[in-house]
């Protein structure tokens, strides 16, 4: 049987910070010894982060803890963005065997990372295995992390968000026991007798239908569907946005299938991509990989209304697939850090829709640089998504 508690602390200071986030964890898990625990922080805390983490393993008496540095973190209880904040989920199960790590291994830029943690995990995995990763952005590039991992375990789920911190430093911070790293990778490698649920919510939204590209030379889009690229994406655009350029850039994403060979893109299976340019005289439009001709592309819109929407809809198919006889015991929700209020004006909003669908399931993440999930039975690297992973008894 899983008994798993969240704890939530918005204290300037530290160590109450800690104490109070970590009492509460065991509290509602109604335990007095977590078999694992995970910790998230805010930047204000930067100064005390080793000594957070050493609390924390003293009030749930283990020190198999995993964690990372946050712009914000939040839990069932509430979000906290750019302010001091500490969230802790505290879990004990017989069924669910726990295999928390660090590597420092940064070559090849992920590459060699993935390999030894395959290398390390190789002997615990199982066909119920899931792995919960928290890399730095700076120095490990997530994808060459995934191949790396891959080559040594083969296939995988993979849940979790790369690191982040106070956004005038090229620094992230990852948590293993009671020790704190920077330009690392922190994980979990979760197995045993358990269930558990992924889905996600996009943030940004089709607009109109694919387009197949008909003239492209490395990742600059010269014709969709025989026009000039531009021209189809002017098309899609609200007429308030093309008086600045820039705000096409900000507001307006490439969307490209999971699988580039697709002919549809379908549902909420696609992955947003920043449009790196534009050029209205030419008709070009710039996206951040190589693509090929014959491929489709989506075009997707940034808007608040339409997120929510999209969160609502995630969790309506979260709800509708719940065994009522085997509730959710807790959950982990990985949300980028340009949704929250920089996406909806207001914090709160995405914890505040979990918590009224699922009630009072113990919940904690944070707010990362990118996210990632397993759709089309293969692990992605999201942008703009919320990822949110529900576990249970089996």
């Amino acid at each position: 049987m899983i008994e798993a508690g969240s704890g939530y602390s918005d204290h300037e200071n530290s160590i109450e910070a800690a104490n109070a986030a970590a009492k509460q964890a065991m509290h509602d898990a109604g335990i007095g010894k977590a078999d694992w625990v995970m910790v998230f922080c805010t930047f204000p805390h930067r100064a005390n982060y080793q000594e957070i983490l050493r609390i924390v393993c003293k009030i749930t008496k283990t020190k198999n803890v995993t964690g990372c540095s946050a712009i914000g973190v939040l839990s069932n209880h509430g979000e906290i963005e750019a302010r001091p904040g500490v969230v802790v989920l505290a879990v004990s199960s017989s069924n669910i065997r726990s295999k928390p790590f660090a590597i420092y291994q940064l070559g090849a830029g992920g590459m060699k990372a993935g390999e030894e943690i395959g290398d390390l995990l190789k002997s615990s995995k199982s066909p119920n295995s899931l792995l919960a990763l928290l890399p730095d952005p700076f120095h490990i590039h997530p994808e060459l992390l995934f191949k790396g991992i891959e080559s040594r375990l083969g296939e995988i789920p993979i849940v979790g968000a790369t690191a982040s911190e106070d956004p005038r430093i090229n620094d992230t911070f990852e948590f293993h026991g009671d020790t704190v790293a920077s330009g690392a990778v922190s994980g979990l490698l979760l197995d045993g007798k358990f269930s558990y649920k992924i889905d996600i919510t996009q943030g940004c939204q089709l607009i109109g239908p694919p387009c197949v590209i008909t003239k492209a030379n490395k990742n600059i889009i010269s014709e969709l569907d025989g026009e000039p690229a531009f021209e189809v994406l002017k098309k899609r655009i609200p007429k308030g946005i093309l008086q600045d350029p820039m705000d096409i850039l900000r507001l307006f994403f490439i969307a490209f299938p999971p699988n580039p060979d697709q002919s549809d893109i379908t549902g909420g299976d696609y992955l947003v991509r920043n449009l790196i340019g534009v050029d209205q005289s030419t008709g070009y439009v710039a996206v951040p990989q190589n693509v090929e001709e014959g491929q489709i592309v989506g075009f997707a819109l940034r808007n608040p209304e339409m997120a929510r929407n999209d969160l609502k809809q995630m969790l309506d198919r979260i709800s509708s697939d719940q065994n009522p006889e085997n509730s959710f015991k807790f959950g982990l929700y990985f949300n980028c850090c340009a949704r929250g209020s920089s996406l909806y004006g207001h914090q709160g909003i995405d914890t505040a829709y979990i918590s009224s669908a699922l009630g009072g399931v113990p919940i904690v993440g944070f707010f990362g640089n990118s996210e990632f999930a397993p759709i089309q039975d293969k692990n992605h690297l999201f942008t703009y998504t919320g990822v949110l992973v529900l576990f249970s008894d089996k």
